[in-house]
């Protein structure tokens, strides 16, 4: 669609050149038709094609064009853009250098450089043209070759000119918030907390972000903790820093105490983190808001279930079914703590089943069924469903461990060690 938007205007420009009125002789007669007159011509053919989707005939009369006119510019740029609708992109790109070489100012040449070295995943390429860009253009536009200019330095493990990328954008920019992000991620990456404690200092006095954003970026970090333990640090200096800018909020308190407890958990610190969610769970504040509560619900009985309190791990899943009887995550969990104490097994079986129906894909719901079926004697139903499991998810240590039990239920011990051995590789 860009290609053709591209094309669209470059056609515009050219119909523009062939519209305009041609010189008349002393005698106030027209001129014939010159080969500037056909070329015009032909360009407008071939720049009509590739609007229309006809890429292939636009490349054979561009290429025709270039035979006599080897230094357009313009030929190369609009016959880089045909051999992209082609997917043609190692063309695309030497025409599109071709077309930057004899015109190295004009910006639409260069954002179709770096696009296609973007593409190409030539980073180090696009960024610098990229940089270039951004020194052409004002405004807006600049704003924008500057954040992909900051994502490219991202992608290529450059945080220290990432970081610089950004805060130059911030400085005309301050209330980007998807740049903000881009730089307290860059910050993370670089493993430079000082330059974290800086930005985030200078988000709160320069960014206009209201309290609910600056909570919902501290909840992306803490989700991102849970992969990635370098964000537990910058979420916790995130809940200080609300904690300092809004010290007589209760409401606001509970949420990041809840916060503050998944983090806990996240690190390691399961007994820190079970003391401040039971706060935020009998606290009245929390129980008006139901995600707050919930989330705290969850991540508490996580924490039981760690430390072997299985049965308030039971009630706690049980209470927030009753609260969202939909929800199927906390449907396989149950039946999960409730397999492994080898409790309700009927009724472990039909919820995670009921999870299944939901999402019948998903590896970890398979694997949950395999090992109700394997403490309910169901071997070959089990072996069945593990199989599956295993197909979808070829990773993940439990499944290999759980369908490992199964064979040597069923007397394959050579298999099962088979199966140990493999869980022990992924580890």
């Amino acid at each position: 669609m860009q290609s053709r938007i591209r094309g669209c205007a470059f056609l515009c420009a050219v119909v523009f050149v062939v519209l305009s009125p041609r010189p008349l002789l002393s005698n106030g007669v027209t001129p014939a038709d010159s080969l500037a007159d056909f070329s015009r011509g032909e360009l407008v053919a071939a720049s009509l094609q590739s609007v229309k989707g006809d890429y292939q005939g636009a490349v054979d009369r561009y290429r025709k064009l270039l035979v006599t006119q080897p230094n357009n510019g313009a030929l190369h740029y609009a016959l880089s853009n045909a051999y992209l609708g082609l997917g043609i992109i190692d063309s695309a790109r030497v025409h599109s250098e071709k077309s930057v070489q004899l015109d190295p100012d004009n910006k639409y040449y260069g954002k179709l450089l770096a696009g296609i070295s973007h593409q190409m995943n030539n980073y180090r390429q696009a960024a610098d043209r990229y940089r270039q860009l951004a020194t052409l253009e004002r405004g807006e536009g600049k704003a924008r070759l500057l954040f992909t200019l900051g994502q490219l330095y991202f992608q290529t493990a450059q945080y220290d000119l990432a970081i610089q990328t950004f805060r130059e954008l911030l400085r005309d920019n301050p209330e980007a918030l998807p740049a903000w992000l881009a730089l307290f991620e860059s910050s993370v990456h670089s493993g430079n907390n000082l330059a974290f404690r800086e930005d985030l200092l200078l988000f709160y006095s320069a960014a206009h972000a209201s309290i609910d954003q600056r909570i919902e970026l501290v909840r992306l970090f803490v989700v991102r903790s849970s992969k990635e333990r370098a964000y537990i640090e910058p979420a916790n200096l995130m809940i200080a820093a609300i904690h300092k800018h809004h010290p007589r909020n209760p409401r606001l308190a509970m949420t990041l105490y809840g916060l503050e407890g998944e983090l806990l958990f996240q690190a390691g610190n399961t007994k820190e983190a079970v003391r401040l969610l039971e706060r935020v769970v009998r606290s009245k504040n929390a129980k008006k808001e139901k995600r707050l509560y919930l989330q705290a619900n969850s991540t508490l009985a996580l924490c039981y279930d760690k430390l072997g309190y299985y049965e308030k791990c039971i009630r706690l899943y049980e209470g927030i079914l009753r609260i969202e009887p939909e929800n199927v995550l906390m449907m396989n969990n149950l039946a999960y703590i409730l397999a492994g104490q080898g409790k309700a097994l009927p009724r472990a079986k039909e919820l995670v089943m009921k999870a299944i129906t939901r999402e019948p894909a998903n590896a970890s719901y398979l694997d949950t069924l395999g090992w109700v079926l394997f403490k309910m004697g169901m071997y070959e139903q089990a072996r069945e469903t593990l199989e599956k499991a295993v197909r979808l998810n070829s990773n993940e240590v439990e499944i290999y461990e759980h369908l490992s039990k199964v064979y040597e239920k069923i007397g394959n011990t050579q298999k099962a060690l088979e199966l140990l051995e493999r869980a022990k590789q992924i580890k």
